[in-house]
């Protein structure tokens, strides 16, 4: 019983620390890719939206795929397009296969991301939720050191950095597929009760509870993603910081995220999710407060790990509640719009905020990111109150 219970978490830990690893590759590797493929800089900006796209997908429909074919086929499924496209990325021969490839693997990062979402809301609490997403940002940490072993210390191609990593995605996808069993997550296998009718996508996003939920996590996304990106130009181009400082302060924002879910996962535990969600959006608010008043360097600074730190427990706390907020029959297809709700908020927020900077000046970020705080707790607000409705705590409604 112990090892039912214990063993998917540290399977899914692992995961997503690889994971992490996988989507963190490209910011070194990008540098020495140019030169394989013979492409500039602004080819970026036809990759990323390669990399998005099938994540979004995946994300969208991970939800129905699971209800046709169950959890842990769908977690093998999504392993193996992640595994291979790494896989792909090294051995891509010109540049559109490194397109198609890039697209093959966020479709599988996609699906596991979703999967063991849903997974961990219906068998977890929010302290394992919290500490699930910990690991994607420790992914995020280790992923430079891999691509500069590879490239630097052992003399070796970028290449070598996504072959080690697809292999490890395709070897953790086989130890799911030999334990499938411990992947369930639908209450009829375990009870033997009759199955829950799993309803079309549509239903889904008929529910106003959803649609709240889907404008939260879309304007989350933005910030967090947004805040992560264009922290660097707003400390450099308005606050006229040098380059080495304003690089210190955006990782030690993304290190004050990472931390920050590990240590409320422990508080999680002592302080109940709503308590938590409350100091969480607190400290969000008056970090943003911070960075757009700027009262002196410190304190603005300050403001920015304020944010991180605050905005760490928020995605997997909402993400745990899922099932109760929208019922059991409708959390599969929620998590997964959730998911991909927020990916999609952080590409196209992330691209809003940079146009208010070139057009109206980089200290608008600032404003922006404050302004998305307050509207994300605004909206926050009105999901907790709708949610008291009788019909949108209703299981398996």
């Amino acid at each position: 019983m112990r090892a039912a219970r214990y063993f998917p978490i540290l399977i899914a830990y692992v995961i997503f620390i690889v994971i992490g690893v996988a989507s963190g590759l490209l910011n070194i590797a990008w540098t020495y890719m140019q030169a394989s493929f013979g492409v500039s800089h602004d080819s970026l900006a036809a990759l990323a939206p390669a990399a998005m796209l099938g994540g979004l997908i995946a994300a969208f429909l991970s939800g129905t795929l699971i209800g046709r074919f169950a959890l842990g086929p769908v977690l093998v499924g999504g392993m193996l397009f992640a595994g291979v496209g790494l896989l792909g990325y090294a051995y891509a021969p010109v540049w559109l296969a490194l397109l198609a490839v890039a697209f093959i693997t966020s479709i599988g990062k996609g699906t596991i991301d979703a999967g063991l979402n849903n997974f961990f809301s219906y068998k977890y609490g929010a302290s394992e939720m919290n500490w699930l997403h910990a690991c994607w940002g420790i992914g995020l940490t280790i992923a430079p050191a891999v691509v500069t072993f590879f490239v630097l210390d052992r003399g070796g191609a970028w290449q070598s950095s996504y072959i080690l990593v697809g292999i490890v995605v395709l070897l953790l996808g086989l130890a799911i597929l030999l334990s499938l069993p411990l992947w369930r997550i639908r209450p009829e296998e375990d009870t033997g009760q009759p199955p829950l009718r799993r309803p079309p996508l549509s239903e889904t996003l008929r529910r106003p509870i959803v649609l709240i939920g889907l404008l939260f996590f879309f304007l989350y996304g933005g910030i967090e993603i947004g805040t992560g990106q264009l922290a660097n130009t707003l400390l450099i181009e308005a606050r006229a910081l040098p380059q080495e400082i304003a690089s210190s302060w955006v990782s030690a924002y993304w290190g004050s995220f990472t931390i920050g879910r590990i240590l409320m996962g422990l508080l999680a535990m002592r302080l109940g999710d709503k308590l938590l969600l409350n100091i969480c959006f607190g400290a969000s608010i008056l970090g943003a407060a911070l960075l757009y008043l700027n009262p002196s360097d410190g304190l603005s600074l300050l403001g920015l790990l304020g944010i991180g730190f605050g905005l760490a427990a928020i995605f997997p706390i909402l993400i745990s509640q899922t099932t109760g907020r929208v019922g059991a029959r409708h959390a599969a297809n929620a998590i997964g719009f959730q998911v991909g709700c927020a990916g999609l908020g952080g590409a196209v927020l992330s691209g809003v905020g940079g146009v208010f900077a070139e057009y109206v000046g980089a200290e608008s970020i600032s404003l922006f990111i404050f302004i998305g705080a307050l509207l994300s707790s605004g909206i926050y607000f009105v999901m907790t109150r709708w949610e008291l409705r009788p019909i949108a705590g209703s299981p398996g409604v």
